[in-house]
């Protein structure tokens, strides 16, 4: 099989190929490597590349499989994890110059899993300093381009992870999120991201952006994919504090797209800022859950006015905490914005760190009110498409300072509150820019989500769409 035609396929449709042993893992990996080789100049979606371990990985999953020794859906998958997570021997460095030279004796939480899944991991995806953005241009590797459009923004902090999928250079990346770095970037790059709940995926071995606030997650095309690609990472870790005690994952086993009689939330008013392209596309996917049978049910949660504001506070003071002896240690080495970030989170009073937690709680219970009448919330994901990247870091537009029904809230209170949240595309702007909706459920309300995105997508082709670059 071309390597053109092997990057075409989805995971679903790889790992079939893989398991059924019509496409080796080798040549799999060759093809990514290729795509990698022929289009990151211009993307610049990759800090590391680690040809050498992966060919040897790609060679011994399928030497497994040939010998009967399957090991599931990821078996001999050429993924791609975001550089804030370790990996044993491989170059690891958060984005930042004060690590460019860092080679971590031990591999993450996610990485254990994904080599024992029998994935195989051929590069660490570009992004953020540190996590401390929602652009992918504040790296000191330099800035993430869409694929959709080399002159616009990927999102951020995983804009590299959302990159490579968008642009097929493997089927599966995973990536993290502190306010809103997997669904920002899915809705900009065209692909689906989700967020599972907080504590679902250990994040173990991965640097912290906010203790309270960071999740892991994960990049595909189809959610199909996503439930794939969460199984074989979930799962109770008692080396990561915030880690749940749960049930084998089985999101895949039980994805259905069956969906009539759930109860979707609009919070009509966040709409009001949102881009017309993006209002229009969100109006129609809300058509499609109500052709599948579900209820759209209009809420008002006054509460989530200051969530972005609340969320923001807490991140900035956390993240002052974790970076603080580096700070100290390497001001100088911080691209600039993000120095400046951290050293605004130095001056946040314990007492401001309190009143902010107790306004999380506020909108905690407010939302958690709201799930008891409905199974999903329904929003846009950002409420513009990909800014360019001449705006820099205001180009999101983002407001996180003043109360308001601004989409900022939106997108930042599912990580505040470790809630799941799914973004998928759902319509191209005139431009021909990705437009993502997001759907967010009640804690550990996960499969609920998944299968609304499901719905969704077997409904429409949105998710099959290409960027150009791509051919």
């Amino acid at each position: 099989m071309a390597d053109a035609t092997i990057l075409e396929n989805n995971l679903t449709d790889l790992s079939w190929l893989i398991a059924a042993r019509k496409v080796s893992a080798l040549e799999a990996l060759e093809a990514v490597l290729g795509r990698v080789r022929a289009l990151d100049d211009k993307l610049n979606a990759f800090i590391t590349l680690c040809e050498d371990e992966a060919r040897a990985d790609a060679k011994r999953a399928d030497q497994e499989i040939a010998a009967g020794n399957y090991r599931g859906p990821l078996h001999g998958i050429p993924v791609s994890i975001k550089d804030l997570f370790e990996t044993a021997g491989v170059l690891t460095t958060g984005g930042s110059k004060i690590f460019k030279d860092w080679r971590p004796e031990r591999d993450s939480a996610l990485a254990e899993k994904l080599r024992a899944a029998g994935a195989v991991i051929f590069g660490k995806t570009n992004l953020d300093e540190f996590g401390h953005g929602g652009t992918s241009t504040l790296s000191h590797y330099g800035p993430v381009h869409n694929p959709w459009n080399l002159e616009r923004i990927a999102g951020g902090s995983s804009g590299g992870s959302a990159a490579a999928v968008a642009a097929r250079i493997g089927p599966l990346s995973y990536g993290t999120e502190t306010g809103s770095s997997v669904r920002r970037p899915a809705s900009y790059c065209g692909v689906v991201g989700f967020k599972p709940t907080f504590g679902i995926i250990s994040r173990h071995g991965s640097f912290r952006g906010a203790w309270s606030q960071d999740h892991a997650g994960v990049f595909a095309r189809t959610v199909k994919d996503i439930a794939l690609a969460l199984d074989p990472v979930a799962g109770y870790d008692a080396r990561d504090p915030a880690s749940v005690q749960q049930s084998a994952p089985a999101y895949a086993e039980r994805l259905n797209e069956n969906v009539k009689g759930l109860r979707v939330g609009v919070l009509r008013k966040f709409l009001d800022g949102v881009d017309p392209a993006v209002r229009e596309a969100f109006l129609a996917a809300l058509k499609v859950f109500t052709d599948a049978g579900c209820k759209i049910v209009d809420i008002d949660v006054p509460e989530l006015s200051y969530a972005a504001m609340t969320s923001a506070l807490t991140s900035s003071a956390e993240s002052a905490g974790i970076n603080r002896i580096w700070f100290r240690q390497h001001a100088h080495d911080y691209v600039p914005h993000v120095a400046r970030g951290i050293a605004v989170g130095m001056a946040i009073t314990a007492s401001e760190y309190l009143t902010a937690q107790r306004a999380r709680h506020r909108i905690r219970e407010a939302v958690k009110a709201a799930y008891e009448n409905l199974e999903i919330i329904a929003a846009p994901t950002t409420a513009r498409v990909a800014p360019p990247l001449a705006n820099g870091v205001q180009g999101n537009g983002d407001d996180s300072r003043h109360v308001s029904y601004n989409q900022s809230n939106l997108l930042r209170f599912p990580s505040m509150l470790g809630l799941p949240g799914c973004s998928l595309p759902i319509g191209l702007n005139p431009d021909g820019l990705p437009i993502g909706m997001q759907l967010i459920g009640a804690s550990f309300a996960d499969q609920t989500v998944l299968n609304a995105a499901a719905a969704f997508q077997s409904a429409t082709d949105w998710h099959n769409r290409k960027p150009a670059l791509v051919g």
